[in-house]
């Protein structure tokens, strides 16, 4: 077996990267940052960069925020060193275990952490979200039965992949790469599919709010585990749970309290999470379940994960017949579900994975079809594209940067209703997920090379 390069082992026991906190006055020149609060209080591109000039400071500074966090290890040697500051962990065993019989649960490995990689950095981005990926996919074939049953090593794997999605979703590249990552092929079922999507999706989305790093984290946790809770309702009603009956609904709204139930079995479990589980069905209108709440009464990290609960569950429907293309999910929840869900969060998921989602398939200007392949967050309208080429080998099919590229730019999106079926067939998702990391990579070496 080929050893993983150095700065990736030990990713499958990755922690938080180290953070300082540092008021904005003492901010300087070199410092890589990160904002820490909603994409709208600031003029920036990115939430996460290196400091270059004065006037980016005095920028920052407008916004009036408290604090701003700052990875020492990726900012120029020297802008940290006599800095005052407190450290800022991200989901740690003090975190998730609080109880005095948790301590097995918390336990991880000592070995040193991979660093979070300069975004600049393309190609280790690339080996970095393409190996957090493999060892995610990894722990989540044992991570749903270990937590039903209430094995302490079912909590260990779930925090453990929600403290390696978060590395990567702090390192902007690696972000943009990792957001449609997920394949029932690569899974044991659309359960965990599901579960990986909402988690990785929801804190994605939470980076745009004013909610620090630690509720970011619980965020996810709740992601990866809102329907564990399924598992004790029959597989039928699951599969077909947007066709039921009333009776059938009712056995299947207990879901949420199922899970509550299971994972109250680890002591000390944040109540931030059963909550957040406990109300992922409710809906602004006072439609959803199980308490009717409606507006305000839902908490805000409750109207996240709700709405790409939603949205992930347009874009991989069980019945393949009935699933939208993301640009199709996004539409639709932003012109018809308002009374649904919130208008912000809406918004919210619309800067963050663009108009054009990954997945979802384009009409170019020269004529070409393209399935849409990452997130480009510094030009949102020209992400990386997969072009239909029939005849192109699965091992090396064309790619276009449309950031990179003068020619070709986006036209419009495709509904899946106007996909011919070989074309559908082609973009089917599934039959890429992975690759495009792979190609990402290679178009970034390309551009180097010339």
């Amino acid at each position: 077996m080929t050893p993983l390069p150095r700065k990736l082992d030990g990713l499958a026991k990755i922690s938080a990267p180290e953070t300082i906190l540092v008021r904005p006055e003492d901010l300087r020149v070199g410092m890589y940052v990160d904002l820490n609060c909603s994409w709208f209080k600031h003029p920036f591109p990115r939430r996460s960069f290196r400091i270059s000039s004065q006037s980016q400071i005095q920028t920052i500074r407008e916004p009036g925020l408290a604090t701003v966090l700052v990875y020492p290890k990726e900012s120029d040697p020297d802008t940290t060193t006599d800095t005052s500051s407190t450290s800022s962990p991200l989901i740690s065993d003090t975190t998730l275990d609080r109880g005095p019989d948790a301590a097995s649960v918390g336990q991880e490995s000592t070995s040193d952490p991979a660093p979070l990689l300069t975004p600049s950095d393309y190609h280790e981005s690339g080996e970095l979200a393409s190996e957090a990926y493999r060892q995610v996919i990894q722990r989540s074939a044992h991570m749903m039965k270990d937590l039903s049953t209430g094995s302490p090593e079912g909590l260990r794997n779930a925090k453990v992949m929600i403290n390696a999605l978060s590395t990567l979703l702090n390192n902007t590249e690696a972000a943009g790469m990792v957001a449609s990552a997920f394949s029932p092929e690569d899974l044991d079922s659309s359960t965990i599919l599901h579960a990986l999507n909402v988690a990785t999706l929801s804190m994605m989305v939470a980076q745009h709010f004013d909610i620090d790093q630690d509720s970011i984290q619980l965020i996810g946790m709740a992601g990866l585990l809102l329907d564990i809770g399924e598992q004790r309702i029959s597989n039928r009603i699951v599969r077909n749970r947007f066709h039921l009956s009333h009776r059938e609904f009712r056995e299947y709204h207990l879901h949420p309290f199922y899970a509550i139930e299971m994972l109250r079995r680890y002591s000390g479990f944040p109540e931030e999470v059963l909550d957040i589980i406990r109300s992922h069905h409710e809906r602004l209108d006072g439609s959803g379940y199980p308490e009717k709440l409606k507006g305000e009464q839902i908490p805000l990290s409750v109207r996240i994960v709700s709405a790409v609960d939603q949205y992930d569950s347009l874009i991989n429907h069980p019945d393949p017949a009935e699933a939208v293309s993301p640009a199709e999910a996004l539409s639709r929840m932003y012109k018809h579900q308002q009374h649904l869900f919130a208008p912000d969060v809406v918004v919210a998921m619309i800067q963050t994975f663009g108009v054009y989602p990954p997945g979802t398939v384009v009409t170019l200007s020269n004529g070409s079809l393209g399935l849409v392949l990452n997130i480009n967050f510094d030009v949102r309208l020209k992400p990386l594209v997969l072009i239909y080429d029939p005849a192109a080998s699965k091992d090396s099919p064309p790619t276009i940067d449309l950031s990179l590229e003068s020619g070709p730019s986006i036209v419009r999106a495709m509904s899946r209703a106007e996909l011919p079926p070989a074309v559908a067939k082609y973009f089917h998702i599934k039959r890429w997920t992975g690759y495009f990391i792979q190609s990402s990579m290679r178009s970034s070496r390309e551009e180097t090379a010339r």
